[in-house]
């Protein structure tokens, strides 16, 4: 196991209920993951598929948050993109290298022989969002805030955008990539985002209870089920969406900013990410806000304006 600063994966098997538990901690910051997060989960993700004492696995976050994206501090020098002292940041072929080894986990959850179930609260967004998506099933709270904010740092759709597409179509998934707009937890159950809303008292035992439905079942039996899934989501050409996005996103951290465009890289690592996101925000706020300032209501109430 490598060592890292603090354990961001709390991961824990109950053997007795079959059920094993990823906990994402980094609570100060909305459990936004650190550069070396994906290892962590990597690791547990290796002993789940071999541990017959695991049916099923629930990924949750700490606190009142599911996770918040990346933890900015640390992003860029973790992926060599350009800094202060080094304008030209790393060549392409240490940068694809680099994104083919750290993302193959998403590749590895999507195609997880366990189910797995995303328990969504509070803030779920950019890697969060795409966490859920990889998951089997996403349980959220109504007033979770569930998007891809970073993605108007420039890249506007260097993602997972393919599974996006699949679950909630190819306008929306266009809308949730450039306006920097979230959906609650009950409007993301609408689209199809996720597979429903329950009300944030009641998330945990929700979750729990589906968790032990599927533990019922022979662990012979859920491996096969899984396997036979994943010939058909191969024919549907969704493994290919991992091979774009490590593809896509060394092209996204290599974005030219022309005079007079908001640089939020740049921002980042010049003022720090608490600048960088405060200074987007303000750019925002004459245009109805922005993150779940901006959420807009797929149905809107009766009664309601319009």
């Amino acid at each position: 196991m490598k060592t890292h600063p603090f354990q961001y994966v709390k991961y824990v098997v109950d053997p007795a209920a079959k059920i094993a538990t990823v906990t994402l901690s980094n609570p100060g910051k909305r459990n936004a993951a650190p550069f070396w997060g994906e290892e962590q989960l990597l690791e547990a993700i290796d002993d789940w598929e071999k541990n017959d004492d695991v049916k099923v696995v629930v990924i949750r976050g700490e606190g009142d948050h599911f996770c918040g994206g990346h933890d900015l501090e640390g992003y860029f020098d973790g992926f060599g993109t350009r800094s202060k002292t080094n304008e030209r940041g790393l060549p392409n072929r240490h940068q694809l290298l680099l994104q083919r080894d750290l993302r193959q986990v998403w590749r590895r959850l999507f195609f997880s022989l366990k189910p797995t179930i995303a328990q969504i609260s509070g803030h779920c967004i950019e890697l969060g969002n795409q966490l859920q998506a990889c998951c089997d099933i996403s349980i959220a709270a109504e007033d979770a805030h569930i998007g891809n904010l970073g993605q108007v740092g420039g890249i506007a759709g260097i993602t997972l955008i393919r599974l996006y597409a699949h679950l909630i179509g190819y306008k929306r998934t266009r809308e949730m990539m450039v306006t920097g707009r979230t959906y609650s937890g009950r409007e993301a159950a609408l689209i199809g985002l996720v597979n429903r809303a329950v009300p944030r008292e009641a998330l945990a035992d929700e979750v729990m209870n589906e968790a032990r439905r599927i533990a019922l079942l022979p662990i012979d039996g859920i491996v096969s089920g899984k396997a036979y899934s994943h010939l058909v989501w191969e024919a549907m050409g969704m493994g290919q969406a991992f091979t774009e996005l490590y593809l896509g996103h060394t092209l996204g951290l290599k974005l030219r900013f022309e005079d007079g465009d908001f640089a939020f890289f740049k921002e980042v690592r010049r003022n720090g990410a608490s600048a960088a996101v405060a200074r987007r925000r303000e750019l925002y706020e004459p245009l109805g806000g922005f993150g779940p300032d901006a959420e807009i209501p797929i149905v809107p109430e009766r009664g309601a304006a319009g």
